[in-house]
């Protein structure tokens, strides 16, 4: 088994986590758990979306987030659907966007309000504005592996739509399991083949663990040659517009299982636990996340 010394690990808790869950998280709440996120040292978070409020009403408090934890040693990006998402992210000052765009378009549709090739379009001025702006940005292509309308998606669209976001100045590229129905198999096929023809993009993954086929999914993406991975610590997470959506892949699980494979995450696990115990006493439930489960009488 090939296995590399390092895996990068995006933590999209504060984001993706959040935005589904039943109640809202108090603004103070939000910027005392990206805290301790960096203190565990994750170098990029995900930590708030720029959508409108009336949409993702558990993000309505974006710019407070931003404004709260400005002086925190991380970079820290945000998800913009669109050009006014964009100028409110600009204006507060994040580092970093994270575009949205969905493989299908019945996806898209209901997530965007338009098809994936107008999203496409869109991004490439807002790409000229993040370089102008001197920006990171990246793109997170949802409903890669499968799609709750339209089924199992092509692999021929995937490999077209990546062309296109190359073409528009994309050097980071992630691919969302959004509903969780993708197993190793296509994972290893699907980014063997998108490694080897886009050399030039440094490709990342999402997974969702609907079927408990994450870390599964994981090991074969590594297998692949792909080295960042988004994940939510405390396995929150889903997403409006995919019924039947579970949460992301653990965070704790996947540093557990990376670092016991002597790959080097950089993530202090003792204190992304010691985090995971102040998430729930925030959430006032159980996480999703088998490690939390074994280790939960240990923390502090």
């Amino acid at each position: 088994m090939k296995l590399p010394e390092n895996i990068k690990i995006i933590e999209i808790g504060p984001r993706d986590g959040l935005q589904n869950e039943a109640t809202f998280l108090e603004t103070k709440n939000k910027i005392e758990l990206i805290k301790q996120l960096v203190e565990c040292g994750f170098k990029e978070i995900e930590a708030t979306s720029f959508v409108h409020p009336r949409a993702i009403p558990n993000l309505a408090d974006a710019e407070e987030v931003i404004d709260g934890i400005r002086e925190q040693s991380a970079t820290f990006f945000a998800l913009v659907p669109n050009e006014k998402g964009y100028e409110r992210a600009i204006k507060i000052g994040i580092h970093g966007i994270t575009f949205v765009l969905s493989a299908t378009d019945s996806h898209s549709k209901k997530n965007l309000n338009r098809s994936t090739k107008d999203s496409i379009k869109e991004l490439s001025s807002l790409v000229e504005h993040c370089q102008k702006d001197n920006r990171l940005y990246r793109a997170s292509v949802s409903t890669v592996f499968g799609c709750p309308f339209e089924g199992q998606t092509e692999f021929g669209r995937i490999a077209g739509i990546v062309e296109s976001l190359a073409k528009i100045g994309f050097k980071r590229v992630g691919l969302c399991d959004t509903i969780g129905v993708a197993n190793p198999s296509q994972v290893y096929q699907w980014m063997t083949k998108l490694t080897n023809e886009f050399k030039q993009l440094e490709f990342e993954l999402h997974f969702h663990d609907t079927y408990g086929r994450g870390l599964a999914n994981v090991l074969a993406g590594i297998q692949a040659g792909v080295f960042s991975f988004d994940s939510s610590i405390g396995g929150l997470g889903g997403c409006p517009y995919a019924p039947g959506a579970t949460g992301n892949i653990s965070t704790e699980d996947v540093v557990d299982l990376l670092e016991e494979m002597k790959i080097n995450t950089g993530i202090d696990k003792r204190k992304l636990l010691n985090t995971s115990h102040t998430l729930e006493g925030f959430i006032h439930k159980q996480l999703n996340s088998q490690i939390w489960k074994v280790n939960k009488s240990k923390c502090l």
